[in-house]
């Protein structure tokens, strides 16, 4: 029997540090990076090794899963200096897990493999609750070898495994369900203001909704609805990868527009917004 791989992990905030702990709990050994020490001390204390870098990450690791937020993060793990590709062995494996552009995903597979590192787009569904209780759902894009000699790693977070296609195709089905996602999400907020202004309270109409048919994901989790910090750049991802395709899109653009609303409401920052 082959020896489980050395996993490394990029990024362990809330989604992250829960997966290590998975991940760990399965019998793999992790080294872990983020740039807050806090974040990576959490993972220590359940088991896991702190690296100084990216790099040190990779060099440590046969497959890297890298979570941060954003693509610039992204980007600055992998390729930039003490990045993952400083470190990778040839035949290594990067996973992306954020929310990339497809795009994006398909130039730093790209780059990865210019240094014999491997590469496949993971981008995950459920939220951090997904992350905590292990039921994430992955959906991957990637070569088939690939994806299947990973698979047992990322089944520690998440049992059901969505291979899409080619490398991009992770981050195309990402988009689509965030697009979803945030439809729902907006519809919610008029509905329930529309009740309460009729005096129907929203205590009471979110239990009867969810035994109806107008029931949905982030109506399930509306204590949850307030971390969206992502909800804008993933509408600007669909508008994006919709001008690309020479596709009308007036419902993703309008949505672009509400989910502004939705996230002052829930305070999130002004930078994220534009």
């Amino acid at each position: 029997m082959s020896p489980k791989p050395r996993v490394g992990f990029i990024g362990a905030g809330r989604m992250g540090r829960p997966m290590c702990g998975h991940i760990m709990k399965a019998g793999y050994g992790v080294t872990v990076y983020d740039p807050v020490p806090a974040a990576v001390d959490a993972v220590v204390k359940l088991g896991g090794r702190a690296a100084a870098s990216s790099a040190e990450v990779a060099a440590a690791s046969d497959v890297v899963l890298v979570m941060p937020g954003f693509y610039n993060e992204v980007e600055e793990a992998i390729c930039a200096a003490g990045g993952i590709l400083e470190g990778a062995a040839e035949g290594c494996v990067v996973v992306v897990a954020s929310t990339i552009k497809p795009d994006q995903a398909k130039d730093l597979a790209q780059r990865c493999a210019a240094r014999g590192v491997r590469f496949i787009d993971a981008p995950v569904c459920q939220g951090e609750r997904g992350a905590l209780e292990a039921y994430l759902v992955w959906l991957v894009g990637g070569p088939e070898d690939v994806v299947e000699e990973v698979a047992p790693v990322l089944r520690t977070c998440g049992e059901e495994i969505f291979h899409l296609g080619d490398v991009g195709a992770g981050m195309v089905g990402k988009a689509m369900n965030n697009m979803l996602l945030w439809a729902a999400l907006v519809a919610d907020h008029e509905a329930l203001a529309i009740a309460e202004k009729h005096g129907v309270s929203t205590d009471r109409l979110i239990p009867a909704l969810l035994r109806s048919s107008g029931t949905n994901w982030p109506l399930e989790h509306w204590s949850e609805m307030k971390r969206i910090p992502w909800a804008h750049k993933d509408m600007q991802i669909v508008l994006e990868m919709g001008d690309k395709a020479g596709l009308t899109l007036p419902i993703a653009g309008l949505l672009r527009e509400q989910v502004k609303s939705v996230m002052r409401a829930a305070g999130i920052s002004e930078d994220l917004i534009r």
